[in-house]
């Protein structure tokens, strides 16, 4: 036989059974001990023939085919050799076992190679500006907060709404009229918190919206004070004090 492959191509004496039987198309489950001897010990005679040094684990493996070849080629007992097929059978399982190890192995190392074409990056850190929170704040700040509010509750809403037809809004609404409610209710109270007196769960967001535009004419012409005390939350509406 004409061996293509050296000694340094194996990782051991199990690793050349391995490819022994899978190149003499032989079944794992039941080797043919006799064969399968032949080849090895002529792969090691073909090894120390070019002068290559041998493991000892390979002349191990190597005394133990010998020593089941030899009780094969015996004259079988009526009853046979239970340490012969004891032999025989440990040393299958010691190539399943083998062979289970190595394809885990090639997975391990196919992964490995995968892995290490892929660039990973580091996520970058973003320093989200530091705010101060005011007793009052801007109309302007006032308006953006608001909306942030509006737009975060509106996707609570419909979050779970699929597949429904949108409904035109027949109703309008005036800056004057929101205006006039907003009077009322400080006539009423002196003071009153704006997301409950339009709060989206009474009224859509097209009203809401009308509302607070109303409601930043009135701070802008001093007709009233607005407070908030936490990102988004209440805004505190009350009627501004006339100056002396």
């Amino acid at each position: 036989m004409d061996y293509k492959f050296k000694i340094n191509d194996f990782e051991g004496p199990l690793d050349l059974l391995l490819h022994l039987i899978k190149e003499s198309k032989m079944d794992i489950f039941n080797i043919e001990i006799v064969s399968l001897t032949n080849q090895y010990l002529d792969f090691i005679s073909h090894m120390k023939e070019l002068n290559l040094s041998i493991a000892s684990s390979y002349l191990v493996m190597a005394s133990e085919l010998m020593y089941m070849k030899s009780n094969y080629l015996l004259p079988r007992p009526e009853k046979e050799d239970e340490d012969e097929i004891d032999a025989k059978e440990e040393l299958i399982n010691r190539l399943i076992e083998y062979k289970k190890y190595k394809e885990i192995t090639q997975k391990l190392k196919e992964c490995a190679e995968n892995n290490s074409k892929k660039i990973f990056k580091n996520p970058e850190i973003i320093e989200l500006p530091k705010q101060k929170l005011d007793a009052i704040y801007q109309k302007e700040t006032i308006s953006q907060m608001y909306k942030n509010i509006i737009d975060r509750n509106a996707q609570k809403l419909n979050q779970n709404a699929k597949n429904i037809e949108k409904i035109a809004i027949t109703d309008t609404y005036t800056v004057e009229s929101k205006v006039k409610v907003m009077f009322k209710e400080l006539i009423r109270k002196n003071k009153f918190i704006f997301n409950k007196l339009f709060s989206l769960k009474q009224c859509n967001k097209q009203e809401v919206m009308t509302a607070f535009t109303g409601l930043l004419e009135l701070s802008r012409r001093s007709k009233v004070i607005t407070n908030q005390t936490e990102l988004f939350g209440d805004i505190t509406v009350e009627k501004a004090k006339k100056s002396v």
